[in-house]
């Protein structure tokens, strides 16, 4: 299972959570980014990928890796977010992970006379905390303790979660679930006003809850968009989906990107 950073990260929590759902030992393999990761994608059978937060909302450059590789989500998983802040006498350096930084920017910014360093994983930021005297860092609240100088969740907002999908080479129904997702990524082959709403259309007609839906730039050509959907499902609407897709594929390509459950304690 490829896991971004070590065991000091969240997730290396949902990881965790992973294997007691599956009741299977799994081996982590560990990734300093998860572009990394997604370099030595063909290395694992699994990936665990941050892909929303309560305050951030998607990570969208998550999302731009997801596009590129060919995988698909088999399990979802959400993990509370509690984010510490840990420091040396003198700061003089904030060390934080991108998501990070940007579910603490009220505390960060009440940080005076400090140079903020943008890191790749919450580990990468302690590392270099640990190793800088003059410096403070935000990392996870479960590896905080033993810190002579802590400030306890620091995070915009206590009610924090990152959804975390759990990615495979190919579409695996591992664990059952009453609650379940679908979702998938749609390409124009050409724009025209009323096309999304379209979608929307056949989708409410039908009674299937579309839970959201995200554009990315597809990076070949200004103002064009891929369009990320997520859908709650249950079985008895299988078929209607299939049909809609179907109907779909006629203006979109359309590429799956899992049918999966949504796993809790």
């Amino acid at each position: 299972v490829g896991v971004l950073g070590s065991k000091d990260t969240f997730s290396y929590l949902c990881y965790e959570r992973f294997e007691k759902h599956i009741n299977h030992l799994l081996q982590p393999i560990f990734y300093e980014s998860m572009h990394d990761l997604f370099k030595h994608v063909n290395e694992v059978d699994y990936v665990i990928l941050p892909f929303e937060n309560t305050l951030e909302g998607y990570v969208q450059q998550h999302m731009d890796l997801i596009l590129k590789h060919d995988l698909v989500g088999i399990a979802e998983i959400k993990i509370p977010i509690i984010f510490d802040y840990v420091y040396h006498e003198d700061v003089q350096t904030l060390y934080v992970q991108y998501a990070a930084k940007n579910q603490c920017l009220s505390f960060i910014e009440n940080l005076n006379d400090v140079t903020v360093v943008i890191t790749d994983s919450n580990h990468e930021s302690l590392q270099r905390y640990q190793k800088d005297q003059c410096s403070g860092a935000i990392i996870p609240h479960h590896v905080s303790d033993g810190y002579e100088y802590v400030m306890h969740d620091v995070a915009d907002e206590t009610s924090n979660q990152t959804r975390f999908l759990i990615l495979s080479h190919k579409q695996e129904h591992i664990i059952p679930s009453k609650e379940m997702k679908m979702s998938f990524v749609i390409t124009p082959y050409n724009d025209r006003p009323g096309l999304l709403y379209g979608i929307l259309k056949d989708f409410a007609d039908e009674h299937i809850n579309l839970i959201s839906i995200m554009s990315r730039p597809t990076k070949k050509q200004l103002g064009t968009y891929h369009f990320f959907l997520e859908l709650m499902i249950e079985k008895s609407q299988h078929e209607k989906i299939d049909i809609i897709i179907d109907h779909i594929k006629k203006d979109f390509e359309v590429k799956i990107l899992g049918i999966y459950p949504v796993l809790t304690d």
